[in-house]
């Protein structure tokens, strides 16, 4: 039963906590156009490298 009234009250604290983010229209956790560019770039440094330390 106590495990029960603690799964209870932790989805209440997420319900609030998503309900702060929604009404203060923030976008956490969302990428942006650096994260894309800098993951694509490591993503070529990675496969370039491995292509010339291969060839």
């Amino acid at each position: 039963m106590e495990n029960d009234i603690a799964w209870q009250n932790e989805l209440r604290r997420r319900a609030r906590i998503y309900e702060d983010i929604e009404a203060g229209h923030r976008c956490e956790g969302t990428m942006t156009v650096i994260d894309y560019a800098a993951m694509t770039a490591l993503t070529l440094v990675l496969v370039l490298g491995s292509w010339f330390w291969g060839a």
